[in-house]
């Protein structure tokens, strides 16, 4: 990585970098949520229109669930280095890490910008545009493509609604704003159906998801006098079930749905034998704070955290965590 030096980044910075570079790289997260790979392909869709050559990666595979997004499997997991990429740009990631292995292109490119909505954001790259404000990074790449020549197409809209919908919670978690609202009024006036989008994206699972939730439901485990639901899927529930690790998204909600429950937990075993956390909260619950004592982050009501020790050692850690610094984080 060459040029800039680190900079907090303006839009009218965002437009001018991106209007000189040709050869772009666009990055997803590890484990892509609807935020992370709609923002991609939106962003992907408005370069391409103009005339730039975009390679789109992320690690992991995206959720059958958006599959009804145009250019989905454009998604690469690795490519042999050659010529650097004039930019290179990290989407909804706090931290170079969040890149995984796609991170070989980001460092292989001239100049890197980071687009993120974390509060936690370690600004990584030369240019930084970071709203911790804003309720998903599709919203900032909205404010992108607003300046942007030409006008947001049917498939643009359809990515960056699905950013902003799912990171939001259907439009029902605190970070939703006014601005949110606005900004979808702008992408329904584009002609995406939200009645069909909303059916793929939550009212549409493989067969092997549900039978994987109901080994997740199964587990589920009350502590702290109901204030804590906790589930876990491990490797072999998977392996039953027939199901990928994408079909765990959003499974840690089922949890957090109970009554009187505060905190809710998703422990998933990854295949080297460590344990992946998610979290999610009610009230005044801040799970950020919760999932940096593990070294992870996220939002205030949902985070997570990558576990070095088993299902059943981090489920303990979590649990100690929680009962000795409950008062800290309410």
């Amino acid at each position: 990585m060459r040029g800039m030096e680190k900079i907090k980044m303006t839009i009218d910075t965002a437009l001018s970098l991106l209007k000189e570079s040709v050869r772009i790289a666009i990055i997803a997260h590890i484990m892509p949520d609807g935020d992370t790979i709609g923002s991609c392909l939106a962003l992907a869709d408005m370069l391409r229109e103009g005339g730039k050559s975009v390679s789109l990666f992320c690690q992991d595979s995206p959720s059958a669930t958006l599959g009804f997004l145009r250019g989905l499997t454009d998604f690469k997991r690795e490519e042999r280095m050659g010529q650097p990429y004039d930019l290179a740009i990290a989407v909804d990631c706090s931290d170079m890490e969040r890149m995984g292995i796609c991170s070989a292109a980001f460092r292989n490119s001239r100049h890197t910008m980071n687009l993120d909505h974390h509060p936690g954001n370690t600004y990584f790259a030369q240019a930084n545009y970071v709203d911790p404000k804003a309720s998903a990074t599709g919203e900032i790449v909205y404010r992108i493509a607003v300046r942007m020549p030409g006008t947001i197409g049917r498939y643009t809209a359809e990515a960056l609604y699905t950013a902003i919908s799912t990171d939001s919670g259907r439009f029902s978690f605190s970070n939703t704003t006014s601005d949110t609202y606005r900004i979808v009024a702008e992408l329904v006036d584009c002609g995406i159906n939200v009645e069909e989008i909303n059916d793929f994206l939550y009212q549409s699972y493989r067969v092997e998801r549900i039978r994987l939730l109901s080994k997740a439901l199964n587990s589920l485990t009350l502590y702290e006098n109901g204030k804590v639901a906790l589930m876990t899927i491990s490797r072999e529930d998977l392996h039953e079930a027939g199901a990928k690790d994408s079909d765990t998204e959003n499974i840690v909600n089922y949890a957090k749905n109970i009554v009187g429950v505060q905190l809710g937990i998703f422990l998933r075993e990854m295949p080297d034998g460590t344990t992946k956390a998610s979290f999610r909260s009610k009230g005044d619950m801040d799970v950020n704070k919760l999932a940096g004592l593990f070294g992870g982050g996220g939002h205030n009501k949902a985070s997570g955290a990558n576990i070095a020790t088993s299902l059943t050692e981090a489920r303990n850690e979590i649990l100690a965590a929680f009962h000795s610094r409950y008062k800290e984080w309410v």
